[in-house]
C-alpha cells in the first residue's frame, strides 16, 4: 500500500534537546481525544525522499519513541471517562513526515486499575478516534473496513486486541488509512497512531516497534 517506495529504513538518532513546554486546552466532548492527535499533526504533506528517524523521550510516560521527524508536544484535558466524569490529561508527541502524521500519546491509569477498566478506557479512546475520522461505528461493533491487527503484547494477557487498522477521513476530508496500537507501560496507557495514505512496511515496523520503556514512570 506504500505510495512512497523510496522510503528506506534509516539509522535512528537520539534527540536529547530540551522539550518545549506543554500546551493545555480543555476538551468539550469525547471526540476531542482523537482530534487532539490529528489536529496536532495538521494537514498531510507530500512525500519526501527519506524519513529522518530519531529516538525521542516522552515528557510524561516512561517511554521512548522512534519518530521520523521532530515532534510537537502538547498536553490536553480530555473527557476519556465520559460525560459527568473528570477529564484526564492526555500527553502527546506528534509530527508530520512523508505525507503522514505520527503520534504517541499517553494517559496515566489509576493505581490498581483492573484489566476490565483498562479495556473500557481503550474502547472509549477507539470510539473517539473513529468519530474524529468520520467513521460511523456501531454502538457495540466495528466499522466496515476496520479490523484488529497483530501486534505485540498489550502488557496484560487478559486484555482484548488493542491494535486496529482501517480507513477514515482527515481534517481536510481526504481519505486516509489509520493504524492505532495501544499498550500498557507501567502506570500508563500508551497509544501509537499513524495517519496517512500508506507507508512502506519497514517504516511502519520502525515506528510501531520503536516504543520502549526508559524508567519506572511517574
Amino acid at each position: 500500500m506504500s505510495l512512497c517506495p523510496a522510503f528506506a529504513r534509516s539509522a535512528t538518532r537520539r534527540e536529547d534537546g530540551p522539550p518545549s513546554g506543554p500546551r493545555a486546552a480543555r476538551g468539550r466532548a469525547v471526540p476531542a481525544l482523537a482530534s487532539a492527535l490529528v489536529a496536532l499533526g495538521g494537514a498531510l504533506t507530500a512525500c519526501s525522499p527519506a524519513l529522518d528517524w530519531r529516538t525521542v523521550r516522552h515528557d510524561a510516560a516512561a517511554v521512548e519513541a522512534v519518530l521520523p521527524c521532530k515532534p510537537e508536544r502538547a498536553t490536553r484535558e480530555v473527557p476519556l471517562l465520559g460525560p459527568g466524569q473528570p477529564p484526564v490529561a492526555l500527553h502527546m508527541l506528534s509530527c508530520r513526515a512523508a505525507g503522514h502524521t505520527f503520534a504517541v500519546a499517553a494517559v496515566r491509569l489509576p493505581d490498581g486499575v483492573a484489566d476490565a477498566t483498562v479495556a473500557q478506557w481503550a474502547a472509549a479512546w477507539r470510539r473517539a478516534a473513529w468519530a474524529t475520522l468520520r467513521v460511523p461505528a456501531p454502538a457495540d461493533g466495528v466499522p466496515p473496513g476496520w479490523a484488529a491487527v497483530p501486534c505485540g503484547s498489550a502488557g496484560r494477557v487478559t486484555l482484548p486486541p488493542l491494535c486496529w487498522r482501517g480507513p477514515g477521513h482527515g481534517p481536510d476530508g481526504q481519505p486516509l488509512q489509520a493504524e492505532w496500537h495501544w499498550r500498557i507501560e507501567g502506570p500508563w496507557l500508551v497509544q501509537r497512531a499513524l495517519y496517512g495514505p500508506g507507508l512502506a512496511d519497514d517504516a511502519r515496523e520502525t515506528f510501531f516497534g520503536g516504543v520502549t520503556r526508559h524508567g519506572s514512570g511517574r
